[in-house]
């Protein structure tokens, strides 16, 4: 199951409470035994009240876990069991509630992403898909040899042109082969790597379609390490997401001032998804918000009231993080969610917005 369909698993989760666990495992600045060390302290409060879920994690420490991943996600409850190594090191938290706590694997999947990686030359051409911070699949084709021809004379400047048309030729059947894959692989985002010059031709002979696709570009030889490409591919999404970003919380922020398309703040996104109006929810990184939620109409409220304002029933449960709540209202309501990072126009309206469907 890819980390994706483990994400959705988790967001359609209804049952039991569950016992939500992300740990920093990363073993260049700790040791194995400082991170299980943590976990304990952690769950020592819910020992008492979910002491078969803090065995079975404890137990995976001991004796299951790999230690190969530098993060690490456990979701226990009766009749779910889901692990997933992350590929960065989360902050470690603990919690046991009413719905799995996604909101950290939901910013991990936001952060990074699914995308393709396309890094050529005029002979070779390297393609990539990445999801979760990971190489998932590699593939190479390759054309003539097209070294540059250095002797002088008349022949050499006809060998020359002969080899240019060649290298045209390549391109022009690299980015075919680029096509085919990006279709292959559903993913809608492209990142191109390779010298300038090669960078500019191949622009300008994509077909728009495809163009339209390619977020940045990095230069990087073509016979780079898989590691330096997939680092260089991940620095290009960061800033092409926080871009993406500022520009959705401005349209957030300018649509709610009007009156449009638009909510900020707790209280009226809460209402908004609750209504099925949420088309993106947008969601500071540092925003931590309680709540209370109605179990009788699955409303959330950001204070405490008497009665449910929606269906005016008494039975308002305290959450300790309305952020979950509202995660997992966007799942249901089929809204998409982002994470952003490093905006303060969001955290001026209140940490959390969202654009509407109507």
């Amino acid at each position: 199951m890819s980390m994706d369909q483990q994400l959705q698993s988790l967001l359609d989760y209804q049952g039991d409470k569950v016992l939500s666990v992300y740990l920093d495992t990363d073993l260049s600045n700790k040791s194995k035994e400082a991170v299980r060390l943590e976990f304990r302290q952690r769950v020592a409060e819910l020992e008492r009240v979910a002491p078969r879920q803090v065995e079975a994690v404890q137990r995976l420490l001991d004796f299951d876990y790999d230690w190969q991943s530098r993060g690490l996600a456990v979701f226990v409850a009766d009749g779910l069991w889901e692990v997933i190594p992350l590929p960065i090191p989360p902050r470690t938290r603990v919690t046991f509630t009413a719905r799995p706590y996604v909101r950290i694997l939901t910013d991990i999947g936001d952060r990074l992403g699914r995308y393709d990686v396309a890094v050529l030359d005029r002979a070779r051409l390297r393609l990539f898909s990445v999801a979760w911070g990971k190489i998932q699949s590699e593939t190479e084709a390759f054309g003539e040899d097209l070294k540059r021809h250095k002797q002088g004379g008349w022949s050499a400047t006809g060998y020359q042109r002969h080899e240019d048309n060649l290298a045209l030729r390549n391109l022009k059947q690299g980015i075919e082969v680029m096509q085919e894959f990006v279709e292959r692989t559903g993913n809608r985002r492209l990142v191109l790597g390779g010298s300038p010059e090669v960078l500019a031709q191949v622009r300008e002979l994509m077909p728009k379609p495809l163009l339209d696709q390619v977020i940045g570009e990095f230069v990087v030889d073509v016979g780079a390490n898989p590691n330096e490409i997939l680092s260089r591919s991940l620095d290009v999404l960061q800033e092409v997401d926080l871009e993406d970003e500022r520009a959705l919380v401005e349209q957030a922020i300018t649509e709610a001032a009007k009156g449009g398309y638009g909510v900020t703040g707790l209280t009226d996104t809460l209402f908004a998804l609750h209504q099925g109006q949420v088309r993106l929810l947008l969601v500071d990184e540092t925003f931590h918000a309680s709540g209370y939620l109605c179990s009788n109409c699955g409303f959330a409220l950001s204070e405490k009231r008497d009665q449910c304002p929606m269906c005016q029933s008494d039975h308002l449960e305290e959450t300790p993080d309305a952020v979950n709540v509202a995660i997992h209202k966007a799942a249901d309501t089929g809204a998409e969610v982002n994470i952003v990072r490093e905006n303060a126009e969001l955290l001026r309206v209140g940490g959390i917005a969202a654009i509407t469907r109507y």
